[in-house]
């Protein structure tokens, strides 16, 4: 094994670790990776039409690898790989990128962090790993709740580093950082709520400096955004506190916003067919909103295709897929409604507790609880019975679909669920 100790910024805020395991490990980048937050798109939804419906602990378990630290990130799939974030408890001292092989689970590297700063809360089940790292192929870009954004290889080497709270002042919010930062093209967007002057970021992938800065009137939320075209331009869709905004994606200058949200929101927006869906929290409102390149507020305007004032969740993000869209409450009540018109089409209680975002892909929805069951719903206007599956521990993280396979954060290890080739 070789270690190697180096401090990886422009002013050494940031101790970084590296334990090689392995040599470098070169793939092709591939159309069915799972790159980021909720997917290549970040709406949730993989295009592959071969998926597992049924495992077990010894049924279609590809491989499983125990994992250390506390953490609720979604693991991520690029170009070969499999990466997952960690962290020892509030400790800003103990922070973790794991590198694991796709194919294998073998795992590659592990990069061993000390932050700059602790927040003033945080989620003790996620620690300060909550934020989902984003990934292009040759890069990795993770976000620690100390405010600490840094930039690694495939190989596990640093390229930069940057600490927010040392910039920007630390991150104050109840329960420490929720946003995932996300990549659009070489940007990485970063939306920063918190009870502090809140502000959204866009910052040069390959350089780590700001291209711009927003300042945003927003206080404590947990929410991550989405880019979506729209007339050719690339927006970023944003929810927050008490409003629906959209930014230009290549300076940040705001463009629309709608009123309609709660005080403090956690479920990220998804787009799909030039319509934007926003979720505004526990017993909050639904939105549908038509992007066809509106300026300013468009609250009460004909761009609100639609407007559902109860019955949203608190924590799990929708996911629209086919002519439907999906919710599912944090006491596992799942609905299903017309994506054109948002009228019921089922609603049904799943059972559990549910923190993370469903899925879809192969014509199912994946609906995943803390207590380990992922139920599988076929997609569609009619509630079909669903399949329930369950690993023997709970499960903290959303899933990810890459390579015709479902990889699944639980309590103690990160899983591989792959079909038999006799299936």
């Amino acid at each position: 094994m070789n270690y190697s100790d180096c401090r990886a910024s422009r002013n050494g805020y940031l101790m970084v670790l590296l334990l090689f395991l392995s040599g470098p490990v070169l793939a092709k980048a591939s159309a069915a990776d799972w790159p980021g937050w909720r997917g290549p798109a970040g709406t949730g939804v993989s295009a592959e039409q071969n998926l597992p419906v049924r495992w077990s602990p010894t049924q279609n378990v590809g491989w499983k690898v125990a994992i250390g630290g506390a953490g609720v990130s979604q693991p991520i799939v690029s170009n070969g790989r499999v990466f997952l974030t960690a962290s020892d408890g509030r400790l800003h001292d103990r922070l973790h990128l794991y590198c694991f092989d796709r194919k294998t689970g073998r795992e590659l590297w592990h990069v061993r962090l000390t932050g700059s700063a602790l927040p003033e809360g945080y989620y003790p089940e996620g620690g300060m790993a909550v934020p989902t790292p984003a990934a292009d192929g040759q890069h990795v870009y993770a976000l620690f709740g100390t405010g600490d954004l840094a930039c690694f290889d495939f190989d596990g080497r640093p390229v930069w580093v940057r600490s927010l709270a040392q910039e920007y002042g630390p991150f104050r919010n109840r329960w420490g950082m929720g946003a995932s930062p996300i990549l659009v093209g070489d940007l990485l967007v970063v939306q920063v709520d918190h009870w502090a002057p809140s502000y959204l970021l866009g910052v040069d992938a390959k350089s780590g400096r700001n291209r711009w800065k927003t300042d945003r009137d927003a206080s404590v939320n947990w929410s991550s955004p989405v880019a979506a075209k729209v007339n050719g331009k690339t927006q970023l869709i944003v929810t927050g506190t008490y409003r629906v905004k959209s930014y230009d994606a290549a300076d940040g200058t705001e463009l629309w916003s709608v009123d309609g949200m709660r005080m403090q929101c956690i479920p990220s927006p998804v787009v799909q067919d030039g319509i934007a869906y926003a979720v505004s929290g526990r017993s909050g409102n639904t939105l549908a909103i038509q992007l066809d390149g509106s300026r300013g507020d468009v609250s009460g305007t004909k761009q609100i295709l639609w407007r559902r004032p109860r019955g949203a969740p608190y924590v799990p993000s929708p996911v629209c897929y086919g002519k439907e869209y999906y919710l599912v409450t944090d006491e596992g009540v799942a609905t299903c409604l017309d994506a054109a018109t948002g009228a019921t089409r089922w609603q049904e209680r799943l059972g559990g507790t549910f923190r993370s975002s469903p899925v879809a892909g192969a014509g199912n929805i994946y609906f995943t609880s803390l207590e380990g069951y992922v139920t599988v719903v076929k997609a569609g206007p009619n509630f079909e019975r669903p399949v329930r599956n369950h690993l023997g521990e709970g499960l903290r993280a959303s899933p990810a679909i890459a390579g015709g396979e479902i990889f699944l954060r639980g309590e103690k290890h990160l899983f591989c669920i792959r079909m038999r080739n006799d299936e």
